[in-house]
């Protein structure tokens, strides 16, 4: 069997497709973060992991599991919370951006909600934030190696 790359029109329908599920995504959590809807929250969650699953398993994307483990940890801590997402530490006086985030300090699985001495991030935020900048240092390398060029 012949490898040929993809035609640019099939190329721009995956693009468009990618666009479109990134926008309903998007608006998808938007909903949620202005609602704090426990059924937007479970469509977010539900949405977010089973294109970022598909991703991540087809292209094998360095720190991809890191991220997974992050999504999978706030996923969790909002839904067990009805919608919200906890935060511990955070002065009571503290007001939140959106009705998303509860600074009573009271909620279940608080080892995973917004944490004060992580400065507001979850643990699933840092593990997020590391297996992205393990996936961008990553993808730096490849293409520093791809055209052999010094910095």
């Amino acid at each position: 069997m012949d490898w040929s790359p993809p035609s640019s029109s099939a190329h721009m329908r995956l693009t468009v497709k990618v666009y479109v599920k990134l926008a309903c995504v998007l608006c998808i959590g938007v909903l949620w973060r202005t609602t704090a809807s426990l059924v937007f929250c479970y469509l977010f969650w539900i949405t977010t992991l089973a294109w970022i699953v598909r991703y991540i398993i087809g292209a094998k994307v360095t720190g991809g599991f890191i991220v997974l483990l992050g999504i999978t940890c706030n996923a969790l801590v909002t839904l067990w919370n009805k919608g919200v997402m906890p935060s511990v530490g955070i002065s009571p006086t503290f007001q939140p951006a959106a009705p998303i985030w509860d600074t009573s300090g009271k909620g279940q699985w608080l080892m995973l909600a917004d944490q004060a001495f992580l400065f507001r991030f979850s643990i699933g935020d840092v593990l997020l934030m590391t297996g992205l900048l393990m996936f961008l240092i990553g993808t730096i390398l490849r293409l520093h190696h791809r055209t052999g060029q010094d910095y």
